[in-house]
This record gives C-alpha cells, structure tokens and sequence, in this order.
C-alpha cells in the first residue's frame, strides 16, 4: 500500500495534503522509511474517539526516489484505483 501511495505521489505537484485515513497511514509509514518528508499532525481526541487532520506530503527524498525506480509499477496496476 505504502509504494502505491508513493507512486502515486510521484505523479502529482507537491507539496499535497492527504485527509484519507489510509493515506495519512501510509504516508506516516513513507515517512518513517524516510522516503518522504511530510507534516503529519497528531490526532485529535474527540467525544466519539479520534480525529486525523490532514496530513502534508512535501517532497519525496532521494531514497524514495530510488525506491520509485527499483520498483516500477505496471500499467493497469493499483495505480488505476
């Protein structure tokens, strides 16, 4: 899920804010990895639980970059959805 998303940021101008619940987890993941330099602010707690602000994809860093070309993604791939 997490190389689909940065392929999925390489596509697009950056920098781009992300409120989906699984893409704030994956670019956390993307981040952590230190292919991505991103904003992502901490959870907000609410009455009915939590609350995810979105999240700033930045730049993708050089070992994204890396990672974008070791592991293409092939048309008509999870790119598509």
């Amino acid at each position: 899920m997490s190389l689909v998303l940065l392929h999925k940021l390489s596509l697009v101008d950056l920098p781009v804010a992300l409120s989906v619940g699984d893409d704030v987890d994956g670019l956390r993941i993307l981040k952590m990895a230190g292919h991505v330099k991103a904003q992502i602010p901490p959870p907000i707690r609410t009455l009915s639980g939590y609350d995810q602000p979105p999240a700033v994809a930045l730049e993708i860093t050089p070992l994204g970059r890396r990672m974008l070309e070791r592991f293409p993604m092939s048309p008509g791939s999870a790119l598509a959805s």
